[in-house]
């Protein structure tokens, strides 16, 4: 029976662990700069420090509107050294955008039916997970202007889920609320400079022509 529960353990671990990286690297690859005036809009987040947990049952999200109040959605990195999770908007239109809040997803198990595949999808809603928007102290603002990297800064996130992986939950993954507590840096331009020192394919060689930090 103790042989039976450490492989069950293994493999539950080992399927977390290839969910989690099957969107790791969800935007390495990018769609090219649309013409010579595209922008691209960037924002980092963190958990102490590191990488934030983001797979097919937990995951995190900023919130950034632009001028018509519309959420723009973002694409996902998690694989970079020198950075934590970044997320880009590529081709966004010029003008201001603000970010108002980090969003959690989580999907809850008692609400999960036999046809349902979870998927990491922060923007979308679905029958089986739920949206938690933690709002900032104070939103961010910014102006993107015609063929410019810009970024909205560094935020880290310190967090407790309902219990995790382990726990008999149904809400397993739910973040405690009482247990967030949001840290933002603004004018942070860390990503600006790792992006340009790290990404090199020919399409991220296109869109680090606009971003106007050095390298790290």
């Amino acid at each position: 029976m103790k042989k039976k529960l450490t492989v069950g353990i293994v493999i539950f671990v080992a399927v977390l662990l290839l969910s989690s990286c099957m969107s790791l690297f969800t935007a390495l690859t990018v769609e090219e700069p649309m013409n010579a005036d595209s922008s691209m809009l960037v924002v980092e987040l963190g958990n102490d420090g590191s990488y934030l947990v983001n797979n097919n049952y937990t995951g995190w999200a900023p919130i950034i509107k632009d001028s018509s109040g519309a959420i723009v959605p973002m694409q996902m990195i998690n694989a970079i050294s020198d950075a934590k999770t970044i997320y880009v908007a590529p081709n966004i239109a010029p003008g201001e955008y603000v970010m108002t809040a980090i969003r959690h997803v989580y999907t809850d198990y008692g609400l999960v039916t036999s046809s349902d595949y979870a998927n990491y999808e922060p923007y979308v809603k679905t029958s089986y997970q739920v949206q938690q928007d933690f709002p900032l102290d104070k939103s961010v603002k910014v102006t993107v202007t015609p063929k410019k990297m810009v970024t909205l800064g560094y935020y880290d996130i310190a967090y407790e889920h309902n219990g995790g992986g382990f726990a008999a939950k149904d809400d397993r993954w739910k973040v405690l609320p009482s247990t967030v507590n949001i840290t933002s840096e603004p004018n942070n331009k860390n990503i600006l400079r790792v992006i340009k020192g790290s990404l090199n394919s020919t399409t991220w060689k296109l869109w680090n022509e606009r971003n106007p930090e050095l390298p790290l």
